[in-house]
C-alpha cells in the first residue's frame, strides 16, 4: 500500500477545501479546521479512494467525522447504535433549550456513563458548584451537538410525524434550529448516510421521502414570501437545505418556474454565496436577481461569478465589490450565452482601472440595454474606456453615471456621445 505523509495528507485536505466552495468558506473558522482534517484526513491515506464520495456538504463532512469516532471506538462501545442514539436525544434536548453543557444528571437521564467511552462525542470539564468542584460535559463544538442531534431525530421518529416536527422547529423564529435544520435535510442524501449505515443501519426511506417533500414544499411556500428581512432570511435557510441534500431533481422541482430572486438588503456571507451560486446552477427560469445592499464582498461574488451570466435583470448595487469584484462580473459580460439586459453596479466602488476592465468585457457582449454605474470614484481618466463603451456597444441604450467624480470637462464629453449614437441615454 502506498504510503502518506503527515504533510502530503495535509496538502490534499487543503486542496480539496479550496476546490470546495463550502468547505473552503469553513476554513475561514479556526474551530473548523480540526473538524475538516479528522473527517477528510482518511480519504487521502488511501491509495483506491473514490473520489465521488469525499465530502462535498457540510452534512457529509460531519457525517464522516462521526463515522470516524465510531470507527475508532468500535470495539469499546458496545452498541454505537444505541450510544448515539441516545447521545443525540440529549443534545436535541440541549439544542431547544439551548444549552451546551452537561450534567452527570444529564448523562443519567439519557441512561449514559462516561464509561461508555464517550469521549470522541463529549469533552470533561472542571465546573464548580457552591464549593465543591464538579464535572461537567459539552460536545468538542455547537455543530457536532446539533449533527448527532439531527442524526438522532431523524432515525427515531415516525415517518408519519416528521412533518409537524421539521415545521414547527422551521417556524422558530430565534435561529436555534437554523444548523440542526440543514443536517436533517442533508441526511436525506443517499450519500450522506451510507457510512453511518455500517453502525446505524438503514435509514428509514419513508422518512428520507417525507424529509425531501417538506424541504420541496418549504422553498416553494418561501419562494414568494421575500417582502420582508424575515422572509428573505427563511428562503435563505431552505437553499441552505437543498444544498445539503444535494438532490438535483429536488432543487429543479422546488424552484419550479420561480423568476425572480430578491435578498436586497440581507446581510449575505460567503457561505450564503456558495449556497445560493448552486442554487441558481441547478434553476434555468431565473430571470431576476436583486443583490443589492447585501455587504457581499468579492469573495461572495467569486462565489457567484460562473453563473451571473444566466440573469436577464442583475443588481449588486451598494456592495464592496472593488475592481476585483467588477471584474469577475466584467467576467460574466463576457461569457458568450450572457443574458444581461439591466445590470445595476451603483455605490461599488469601481474606479478608472475597473472601467477599463469593464469596457474591454463589454466589447463582445451583445446583451446588454441598461447599465448603472452611479456614485462611484470614476474621475476623466476613465472617459476614453467609457466612451470606447458607448460607441461600441451596439444594445446600449442607457448608462447611469450619476455623482461620479467627473469634471466639467469629463461630463460634457460623455453627453456628447449621444448625438454619435441615436436613442443613447446618458445620465450625468
Amino acid at each position: 500500500m502506498k504510503h502518506f505523509d503527515d504533510q502530503t495528507v495535509a496538502a490534499a485536505v487543503f486542496k480539496h477545501v479550496k476546490e470546495n466552495e463550502i468547505l473552503y468558506t469553513m476554513s475561514y473558522n479556526p474551530s473548523y479546521c480540526w473538524i475538516l482534517a479528522l473527517a477528510l484526513g482518511p480519504f487521502f491515506t488511501q491509495s483506491d479512494r473514490d473520489p465521488q464520495q469525499i465530502p462535498k456538504t457540510i452534512t457529509q463532512l460531519y457525517s464522516y467525522y462521526i463515522y470516524s469516532i465510531l470507527k475508532n471506538h468500535s470495539r469499546e462501545i458496545e452498541n454505537p447504535r444505541d450510544v448515539l442514539l441516545r447521545v443525540g436525544q440529549m443534545a436535541f434536548r440541549g439544542v431547544s433549550d439551548k444549552r451546551t453543557v452537561f450534567t452527570d444528571g444529564d448523562l443519567n437521564n439519557y441512561n449514559l456513563q462516561p464509561s461508555q467511552n464517550l469521549s470522541g462525542f463529549l469533552m470533561e470539564l472542571l465546573g464548580r458548584e457552591d464549593s465543591a468542584q464538579t464535572v461537567v460535559y459539552t460536545f468538542p463544538h455547537l455543530t457536532i451537538q446539533e449533527f448527532a442531534a439531527a442524526v438522532a431525530q431523524f432515525l427515531t421518529i415516525h415517518p408519519e410525524d416528521i412533518l409537524k416536527f421539521l415545521t414547527e422547529a422551521h417556524n422558530t423564529t430565534d435561529g436555534r434550529f437554523e444548523v440542526f435544520l440543514r443536517f436533517v435535510a442533508g441526511l436525506s442524501s443517499p450519500m450522506t448516510a451510507r457510512g453511518l449505515e455500517e453502525f446505524l443501519g438503514p435509514f428509514p426511506h419513508e422518512t428520507t421521502c417525507r424529509v425531501m417533500d417538506w424541504v420541496k414544499e418549504e422553498v416553494k411556500r418561501q419562494s414568494g414570501n421575500t417582502s420582508s428581512e424575515a422572509g428573505k432570511r427563511r428562503l435563505l435557510n431552505t437553499f441552505h437545505y437543498l444544498f445539503e441534500s444535494q438532490n438535483r431533481e429536488l432543487a429543479q422541482t422546488a424552484l419550479g418556474s420561480v423568476e425572480e430572486l430578491s435578498f436586497s438588503g440581507m446581510t449575505l456571507i460567503p457561505v450564503d454565496c456558495a449556497v445560493l451560486s448552486h442554487v441558481v446552477r441547478l434553476c434555468d427560469t431565473i430571470k431576476r436577481l436583486d443583490l443589492s445592499y447585501c455587504h457581499i464582498l468579492c469573495e461572495g461574488i467569486q462565489q457567484l461569478g460562473p453563473w451571473l451570466h444566466k440573469f436577464q435583470v442583475l443588481s449588486l448595487g451598494r456592495n464592496v465589490l472593488g475592481d476585483s469584484g467588477v471584474k469577475l462580473v466584467s467576467a460574466a459580460l463576457g461569457n458568450p450565452e450572457c443574458k444581461i439586459q439591466t445590470l445595476n453596479l451603483n455605490h461599488v466602488e469601481l474606479t478608472d482601472s475597473g472601467a477599463e476592465d469593464l469596457a474591454s468585457a463589454l466589447s463582445t457582449n451583445r446583451s446588454l440595454i441598461e447599465l448603472d454605474l452611479g456614485w462611484n470614484p470614476l474621475t476623466d481618466q476613465s472617459v476614453p474606456a467609457l466612451r470606447r463603451l458607448i460607441l461600441t456597444h451596439p444594445s446600449l441604450e442607457q448608462i447611469m453615471l450619476a455623482v461620479n467624480n467627473f469634471s466639467g470637462t469629463g461630463e460634457n464629453e460623455l453627453e456628447s456621445l449621444q448625438e454619435s449614437r441615436p436613442g443613447l441615454r446618458v445620465y450625468l
